[in-house]
C-alpha cells in the first residue's frame, strides 16, 4: 500500500511538472521574448532562501537551459541543455553534473510524420549506452 501511495504521489508531481513547464512555454511564446523562471526554496519563516532550480525558454517557448542546485543552492547538482531543429522538434540533450562536466547525451530520432521514435542514450565520451524505442498505438 505504501508503494503504491509513494507511486500515485510521484505521478501527480509528474503532470504537475508537465503543466508548469507546458504554462511558461507558452508564456515565452506569446511574449516572443527569453524567459527565466528561478525557483527559491524558503525557510517556513520566510527569512532565508535559496535558488533551488532554473529554466530558460527561448522566445519560441522552447525549453532551451535547466538546472538544479544542491546545498542551499551553493552548488549546481546538474544542468542540461537543449537543442532543437528547424521543425521546432528535441533533437539532442546535453546533460552536466555538478562539476559542469558533460555527465551523457540523448538525441531524438523522428519518422516521416515527425514522430519521436528513439532517444539515443550516450555517456560522456560519447559511446552509445542505450536507446529508447517508442512505439505507439491506439486502442
Amino acid at each position: 500500500m505504501k508503494n503504491l501511495i509513494v507511486t500515485v504521489v510521484a505521478l501527480m508531481l509528474s503532470v504537475v511538472a508537465f503543466a508548469e513547464k507546458a504554462e511558461r512555454s507558452a508564456m515565452a511564446k506569446s511574449r516572443g521574448e527569453r524567459l527565466t523562471v528561478k525557483e527559491w526554496k524558503t525557510t517556513p519563516d520566510g527569512k532565508n532562501k535559496w535558488i533551488d532550480h532554473t529554466e530558460v525558454y527561448n522566445a519560441q517557448g522552447q525549453l532551451v537551459e535547466e538546472a538544479e542546485y544542491s546545498d542551499f543552492g551553493r552548488s549546481l547538482a546538474w544542468r542540461a541543455e537543449f537543442t532543437y531543429n528547424a521543425g521546432g522538434q528535441l533533437v539532442m540533450e546535453v546533460v552536466y553534473n555538478e562539476r559542469n562536466k558533460v555527465s551523457k547525451v540523448r538525441k531524438y530520432e523522428y519518422d516521416a510524420n515527425g514522430v519521436c521514435t528513439r532517444r539515443l542514450n550516450y555517456n560522456a565520451n560519447g559511446t552509445l549506452n542505450s536507446y529508447r524505442q517508442f512505439e505507439y498505438s491506439f486502442e
